[in-house]
């Protein structure tokens, strides 16, 4: 009869596994010369990872280690990340989203009315349409612009930029104008300039900007074609590069509300003709 004899940190091991760390002894053999025992040193710990065997140098030795329990974040620790978390959120947030839509503002004084709205892209580069007091029929149209980028703005004054409108949601609603550069100072890190867009009849800007989406104003740059097809002939629209002169080309603006504003601003200001007649 066989005996089989295991190391006593073997015994939980699986039957058919078994075979592959013990030594098979007769009894008429135990004194043999050319058997040798298993050193200590060369022991392979019964444990698994998936089908790997992890080789241990010293197997008398226990295998699982103390573990220091993980300290808990303070109280004030807490507050402090649940807090940053919250105001990277925050700002994300502003980031993306924009500043919040303040809508067409309405400003009165002693000479007439003006609606303006603030950009999209650049917040205080204003669009701006002023009614006269001795003309609430139509409507002068301005807008600023901020840009830093540096160069000599006076060959550009009084000359025409070449714009383009396009209709956010409608691809297909859009069209080409002109913006007259007429003032340029120094603000900030660069400069702030004024363009004017022209004077035309309040029934021309209800139409154009009926549909109340978001419009892009996009300076551009425009060859000989450009301006013979999309620009009235006695026109003298500037064929620059526009990035030398303005780092940001391009502005957006909501017209969401601007029907109902520019017909209460004409209401207003012919109040203020009534009141200046008296």
């Amino acid at each position: 009869k066989s005996d089989i004899i295991f190391p006593s940190s073997l015994r939980h091991i699986p039957d058919e596994i078994k075979p592959n760390y013990f030594v098979i002894k007769k009894e008429s053999t135990l004194k043999r010369k050319d058997l040798q025992t298993v050193r200590k040193t060369h022991f392979i710990n019964p444990r698994y990872y998936q089908n790997e065997k992890a080789i241990l140098l010293n197997p008398s030795k226990p295998f699982s280690r103390k573990r220091k329990p993980p300290k808990k974040l303070s109280l004030f620790k807490y507050i402090l990340f649940v807090f940053l978390i919250f105001s990277a959120f925050i700002g994300y947030s502003a980031y993306a989203g924009g500043m919040e839509d303040e809508g067409w503002v309405t400003e009165i004084d002693s000479e007439g009315v003006t609606i303006r709205h603030h950009g999209n892209i650049i917040h205080g580069d204003d669009i701006i349409l002023f009614l006269s007091k001795n003309d609430c029929n139509s409507a002068s149209w301005i807008s600023r612009i901020y840009t830093m980028a540096e160069n000599d703005f006076e060959p550009l004054m009084n000359k025409l930029l070449p714009y383009k409108l396009q209709n956010y949601s409608n691809k297909s609603d859009y069209g080409y104008t002109t913006g007259q550069l007429i003032s340029v100072r120094p603000f900030l890190s660069g400069h702030s300039a004024l363009v004017f867009f022209g004077h035309y009849p309040l029934d021309r800007y209800l139409k154009w900007f009926r549909s109340g989406d978001e419009y892009y104003f996009e300076i551009i740059k425009a060859d000989r074609e450009l301006i013979e097809h999309k620009y009235s002939s006695n026109e003298e629209v500037l064929m620059i590069e526009p990035t030398e002169y303005f780092d940001i080309q391009i502005n957006a603006y909501y017209f969401d509300g601007f029907n109902k504003a520019l017909v209460n601003a004409q209401k207003k200001c012919n109040d203020l003709g009534v009141i200046a007649k008296v």
